[in-house]
């Protein structure tokens, strides 16, 4: 239906610019005979000319617009333009010849037929490149529609992912760590098991979250420490400061925080020569987690930690996430997120 109706509007443009070839060169001429031929060679040369849509396909099906598009574009111009100057002095010459009754010799070495088929390939490449421009622009923001949404689509595919890592990674240290407090230590295994029950809690509400609120993941961090407190036989401590309003209305992905402890403790020595003290400050537009170094000098590696927090800022916010390491002190700088309605 598209097609038809570009073949139409080039006919009907060839038409209206036939008579006003005609009134241009000999004034109008109001006989049934005269209006006829106009309309019929009209018609003849629009067609021709609209014939140039082949042309373009041919191209179009050879050459992946989306990947080269200024390649497909010098292209279709260099053919069509050869196309439509072939067919519009193919068809004047014809009409001349058969029904005017010129001499093809005279056609080609009169100026007045020469100007007039100029002109008419001239106007044909206006009309064609206008009606190309349109649907050939309107496919490229179509293809760029796709890429976008095929890459959305992409992103949240790794973002389930992402998330679907993070629990298993957690139940595993965290039921190692029962195992050897049963062993050790039955009274704080108790302990421990109770506070890994709600926290565990937790992360069953919020799995299928992609955000939650910094007061409710500060809550969720608060007993994850005290987990980790009894693990660490209390040589580990954290600090929780809000710099600003403690009811912030900002966001921030479930877990992060843990995972950030979480790399603490698998890059730092913590005993009860070498305490660990995790201080978090929040502000109104970031979350910082520092903490002293006390490197290890080998440390095991999931590939989850950093990497993972990253990626999944990386789908939900533009803004980066900060590492700083003075070989002294790590910090972490995480942006908070805003949901917009």
């Amino acid at each position: 239906m598209k097609h038809l109706k570009n073949i139409a509007v080039v006919l009907f443009i060839s038409v209206i610019i036939t008579f006003g070839f005609d009134f241009f060169l000999g004034g109008i001429n109001n006989s049934i005979e005269t209006i006829a031929l106009n309309i019929l060679y009209g018609v003849i040369i629009g067609g021709s000319i609209s014939l140039s849509g082949f042309i373009s396909r041919f191209v179009l099906n050879r050459i992946d617009s989306s990947s080269q598009p200024i390649k497909t574009y010098v292209v279709l111009l260099i053919s069509v333009t050869l196309y439509i100057s072939f067919a519009v002095f193919f068809t004047n010459a014809i009409w001349a010849k058969f029904v005017l009754g010129y001499n093809l010799s005279s056609f080609f070495t009169n100026p007045g037929t020469l100007i007039v088929s100029v002109i008419t390939i001239f106007i044909g490449l206006i009309i064609y490149f206008i009606i190309l421009s349109k649907n050939y622009f309107g496919k490229l923001l179509e293809a760029e529609k796709e890429i976008q949404e095929a890459n959305a689509q992409s992103a949240k595919f790794q973002y389930d992912l992402l998330k679907s890592q993070v629990n298993p990674h957690f139940l595993f240290n965290s039921l190692n760590i029962l195992s050897s407090l049963i062993q050790k230590n039955p009274v704080k295994a108790e302990e421990y098991t109770i506070t890994l029950a709600r926290i565990y809690s937790y992360i069953l509400e919020h799995q299928d979250d992609d955000v939650v609120t910094v007061n409710e993941e500060i809550d969720f961090v608060k007993k994850y420490a005290l987990l980790q407190s009894i693990r660490f036989d209390n040589n580990f401590n954290l600090k929780i400061n809000f710099l600003e309003d403690k009811k912030t209305n900002k966001y921030i992905v479930p877990m992060t925080m843990q995972l950030l402890l979480e790399n603490v403790f698998k890059h730092n020595i913590i005993s009860s020569e070498k305490k660990m003290l995790v201080t978090i400050n929040i502000t109104d537009t970031k979350i910082e987690i520092l903490n002293i170094i006390t490197k290890k000098t080998q440390s095991s590696s999931y590939n989850i930690g950093l990497n993972t927090i990253k990626k999944r800022y990386k789908v939900l916010s533009s803004t980066e996430i900060i590492i700083s390491d003075n070989k002294t002190e790590f910090k972490v700088e995480i942006p908070l997120l805003s949901l917009e309605k």
